[in-house]
């Protein structure tokens, strides 16, 4: 449900306590929504309203009992405070020695502004967008603006270093480190270029190594992110990511700076490429926006995570979500005008390009290198289909439908990561011809019903060995070990299918007719039917 227009948007005390180290009493109510964050004195009792933290600086048991539960209080470590709160029922967030209160104060406000911000879109994908870096590269992310001031952070906090505590908690890079980047002219850099540019370690002011990407459109420079090495290393192609994750972030800076109404083009831009998967969106005009010749091609690649059917709706919709902005950072680094859209519970990425020699060699590299990262991170047996070229952006619909059935049919394989449509056109074929003849009808193969239906009444395989024997032109011996049955139980089951069928597999349209009737009829059970030999 959308939040009320003008309240406070509510930041989880759960998250202000990991981010100071804090712990919350009882710690079932670590989810207590936190709206405001109020100071007092000791012997100040006035009321709080609920969801506001108060921060009962110097405060004593009687303090503490004197508060009514519908808030809850920071307080300092002390035995005689936490009795006091459990028997008043009041929720504690117990603030560890060394943290100042103005310190604890700006923390509150930066998760409120940063909820805020999430409950708006255009901020909401900056902080997505640095989830998805966090989780790609393996370390804290930051985005910040031209002025340092940190709009969206993500990550670990257990791998902050101290020079992002305090980069959180004021909301802003401290000067001094600030200065001594400038020094090393890292500023400089990441203006001139998309590199991205190694800042080494800084152990004397708690700073661990980073890397650094400028944000920019065209010349105008809108920002950078950072990401910060943490207990482990960072991904091999941190990079790669990165400056992937710059080019999605430019787009979205612009719509927060220069174009008034921040989720006018953001919402756009994804019906630009909903619009141009399915052709509901004049490609003409999506060329001049992309900046590419009206007349320019593009390449599509479809990606499905073959997520288990069944189990909860909502996570399989996050589980793709999460994907997709995935998909979208590794496409924006393969190729800046990329496209990322969801369609029928999978993601398809448009490329809009020239044709290149060899491109399709390419993208069925990058392609694979996806699915690994895919698998890695959302747990789930990811498979993706080069679709092919559109010659024009008007015929991306046509080559998505080739990525659709192309991935219905790499399904038969889930151990094979990655294929093109034109690897698969022998399957593709073969599919469209069993396909008419479903549909129309004619001549049957009654010999064939009848040895699916003495399996099914005998629980026996004859029809299902028959048919793996054709497609390994009669090799017994791989057949047998596909099976897991003896060579001579084999050579019995084929023996039997055709005297039961009535087939003569010396005549070739016979071992066709055969090939092309089995496939046709339903299995004799369920683990039958769902082989590559049987159609659903």
């Amino acid at each position: 449900m959308p939040h009320d227009l003008g309240a406070p948007v509510p930041a989880p005390l759960g998250r202000i306590a990991d981010l100071l180290g804090a712990t919350v009493r009882p710690v079932a109510r670590r989810a207590t929504p936190v709206t405001e964050v109020v100071i007092t004195e000791p012997g100040d009792h006035s009321a709080a309203a609920a969801g506001a933290l108060v921060l009962a600086v110097g405060a004593g048991p009687v303090d503490i009992g004197a508060r009514t539960p519908g808030a809850a209080v920071a307080v300092r470590d002390d035995a005689a405070l936490l009795e006091a709160a459990d028997k008043a029922g009041v929720t504690l967030l117990v603030v560890p020695p060394g943290i100042r209160w103005d310190e604890v104060a700006a923390v509150v406000r930066g998760e409120l502004a940063r909820a805020a911000a999430a409950d708006d879109r255009s901020h909401g994908d900056l902080y997505s967008l640095a989830q998805t870096v966090a989780a790609l590269a393996g370390g804290p992310v930051s985005i910040e603006d031209t002025a340092h001031r940190v709009l969206a952070h993500a990550g670990s906090v257990d791998d902050a270093d101290e020079l992002r505590r305090r980069s959180v908690l004021g909301r802003a890079c401290p000067e001094p480190y600030l200065a001594l980047l400038r020094e090393e002219g890292v500023y400089r850099r990441v203006r001139e270029s998309e590199d991205v540019v190694e800042v080494g370690a800084r152990p004397d002011i708690g700073a661990r190594r980073r890397l650094v990407v400028g944000i920019q459109a065209g010349s105008r420079p809108l920002g950078t992110i950072w990401l910060q090495e943490g207990a482990g290393d960072l991904a091999a192609h941190a990079d790669e990511i990165l400056r992937g994750a710059a080019r999605l972030a430019a787009g979205r800076l612009v719509d927060h700076y220069y174009l008034g109404d921040p989720t006018g083009r953001v919402r756009s831009h994804e019906d630009l490429a909903h619009g141009l998967l399915t052709g509901r969106f004049n490609a003409r005009a999506l060329a001049v926006h992309l900046g590419v010749p009206p007349t320019a091609g593009a390449s599509v690649v479809a990606v499905d995570l073959r997520d288990a059917p069944g189990g909860d709706p909502a996570a399989r919709d996050a589980r793709l979500a999460e994907a997709a902005g995935m998909v979208a950072v590794h496409a924006a680094a393969y190729r800046r005008n990329a496209l990322v859209a969801q369609a029928c519970g999978q993601i398809y990425v448009m490329l809009p390009e020239t044709g290149a020699a060899g491109a399709e060699d390419a993208l069925l590299r990058w392609a694979g290198d996806l699915v690994t990262v895919l698998r890695g991170h959302t747990r789930t047996p990811a498979q993706a289909v080069v679709a092919g070229t559109a010659a024009r952006l008007d015929d991306i619909p046509e080559v998505k439908l080739r990525g659709h059935h192309g991935l219905e049919i790499l399904a038969r394989t889930p151990d094979r990561p990655v294929a093109s449509h034109q690897g698969l056109t022998s399957s593709l074929m073969v599919r469209e011809a069993l396909d008419t003849l479903a549909r129309h009808g004619g001549v049957r193969h009654e010999g064939l019903a009848a040895l699916v239906a003495h399996d099914t009444a005998h629980g026996t395989e004859m029809a299902r060995s028959l048919l793996l024997y054709l497609d390994a032109f009669g090799d017994v011996g791989v057949v047998a070990k596909q099976l897991n049955v003896h060579p001579n139980t084999l050579r019995y089951r084929v023996r039997k299918a055709v005297a039961v069928a009535g087939l003569d597999l010396d005549d070739p349209e016979h071992r066709l007719a055969a090939m092309i009737g089995l496939r046709l009829l339903p299995g004799p059970d369920t683990e039958v039917r769902n082989t590559p030999y049987f159609p659903h």
